[in-house]
């Protein structure tokens, strides 16, 4: 095994126990589906169509539009962050359409570096649930929602 996926592997072992513990539904969710994800992809990898793994572009794109759906009803911006990341690698699938030659080394690239981005922002996740917490009881900690007319509440403090 790489370094890199026993780092990411290691990040992913912190954060998604932390937002299952500490998240709510959307995030739970959001997580699980996260950590089922890489394991039906390990089941559909035999899966191959004139040099797409067409087995793991369907689990991707099943990954992504649970993950867009928990977006749109969550109101968790970690999850549309990985939602948009994981778009991209989904839509990294069609490559092999685009080009002559074979781009297993980019493909691979590409899936290792939305890997990484989704890792990280798991973290977010993390730090935004938290922060959902401390702001939501509105004077814990002196802090107060402020609600300025807009789209959502921001917190300040004074």
């Amino acid at each position: 095994m790489h370094p890199v996926q026993i780092i990411l592997l290691a990040a992913n072992a912190i954060a998604f126990p932390l937002l299952l513990w500490r998240g709510r539904g959307a995030d739970r969710l959001a997580t699980l589906a996260m950590i089922a994800a890489p394991i039906l992809s390990h089941f559909a990898y035999d899966l191959n169509w004139n040099g797409v793994y067409a087995g793991i572009f369907m689990v991707d794109v099943l990954f992504f539009i649970s993950l867009w759906l928990l977006a749109e009803r969550g109101g968790r911006w970690w999850i549309v962050a990985i939602a948009g990341f994981q778009l991209i690698g989904t839509l990294g699938h069609l490559a092999p359409f685009l080009a002559h030659q074979r781009l297993a080394w980019a493909y691979f690239t590409l899936m290792w570096a939305v890997w990484a981005l989704i890792s990280v922002t798991a973290f977010f996740g993390v730090w935004e649930v938290e922060a959902d917490r401390r702001y939501a009881l509105g004077g814990r900690h002196g802090s107060k929602m402020v609600d300025g007319g807009g789209a959502g509440a921001a917190a300040a403090m004074e």
